[in-house]
């Protein structure tokens, strides 16, 4: 199969690679002609494209799936998933898949305060509102957590430990003032099937993170955070893969932390499991028999590190001439 895979600069992206890199056709992308995904190709199936939220990005991805014959595209950058969906009929007509949920259940998983209230009734979350001068002023409890409403990752995040660490934030409901969960992270890789049947569900303890992504994780069986995560997803509407977070409130219940509707950047950790995530999505692609009930996995643990790849200064260069 022919891939377009965009993010080449991420953890995401990387791991999609490694996964499907072997026995696909991966053309990477990325805005950045300096994000590494894009040396991991040869130098004929690389893209530089401009930002998800650029209003030609969707046009110009469907002129390169058309020029390409690209037969999938899969995106693993928030700022592009909606965009996508929303001319997932142009896409339609030319022959190309998208990977992708519906454009509401993206945009629902992208606003984070609208996700918490939408799931309030399906699993617990934490107590959460928008950053508000009237909220600060009532605000008294400390510490509490607080992170952008919309957004990816940890940018912006942070324990807000007294008054002072609230004044420094803005107040124009753009932020979340949460609880802070004390406890243990996890991070639930989903593979819901397009017909909305949950064939997989692994839980990952992080470990140690750097920079938001985990760098020492492990996958763990709890049937609790399982069933938690395929409840989330599928109340959400999502389809295909999707990554559910909890965290462990000082009462000892896990809360719903977000959806990230896309591969994970610990993906690795999930296939060398025994769920070969991308591989799924290839087969359910393709139109081949998908399994009916949740997929095993083994408990194994990661420590991650970094590695080089090193090319010629040229190949940059072309890349970055229009």
């Amino acid at each position: 199969m022919r891939i377009l895979l965009t993010g080449a600069g991420g953890p995401s992206a990387i791991s999609v690679w490694k996964s499907l890199g072997r026995d696909h056709e991966l053309h990477m992308a990325d805005m950045d002609a300096r994000a590494a995904g894009l040396y991991l190709v040869a130098p004929a199936q690389r893209l530089v494209l401009p930002r998800g939220d650029d209003p030609q990005f969707v046009s110009i991805v469907r002129e390169i799936c058309r020029t390409r014959a690209i037969d999938l595209v899969i995106s693993t950058v928030d700022a592009e998933l909606v965009p996508l969906a929303n001319g997932a009929s142009e896409f339609q007509a030319l022959g190309v898949k998208l990977a992708l949920s519906s454009a509401e259940a993206l945009s629902l998983c992208r606003d984070k305060h609208a996700l918490l209230s939408r799931l309030a009734s399906v699993v617990p979350v934490p107590e959460s509102q928008p950053l508000t001068v009237e909220l600060a002023a009532q605000t008294a409890t400390f510490p509490r957590f607080a992170k952008p409403r919309l957004g990816a990752g940890s940018t912006g995040a942070a324990i807000v430990r007294n008054a002072a660490d609230l004044e420094a934030l803005p107040k124009d409901g753009s932020y979340l003032l949460q609880e802070l969960l004390p406890g243990e992270e996890y991070s639930v890789d989903v593979y819901v099937r397009g017909d909305g049947v949950a064939i997989a569900a692994v839980p990952r303890e992080r470990m140690k993170t750097d920079s938001g992504i985990a760098v020492t994780a492990r996958t763990v069986h709890l049937p609790e955070i399982m069933d938690m995560a395929i409840h989330a997803a599928q109340g959400a509407g999502i389809r295909y893969v999707a990554n559910v977070q909890f965290k462990r409130a000082a009462d000892g219940i896990f809360k719903l932390l977000e959806i990230n509707p896309r591969f994970p950047g610990t993906l690795p950790l999930t296939t060398a499991a025994g769920i070969d995530l991308p591989a799924l999505l290839i087969a359910e692609m393709a139109g081949r028999p998908m399994p009916d009930t949740l997929l095993p996995f083994r408990e194994i643990m990661v420590v991650r590190y970094w590695t080089e790849q090193f090319v010629d200064p040229e190949e940059w260069r072309q890349l970055c001439r229009p």
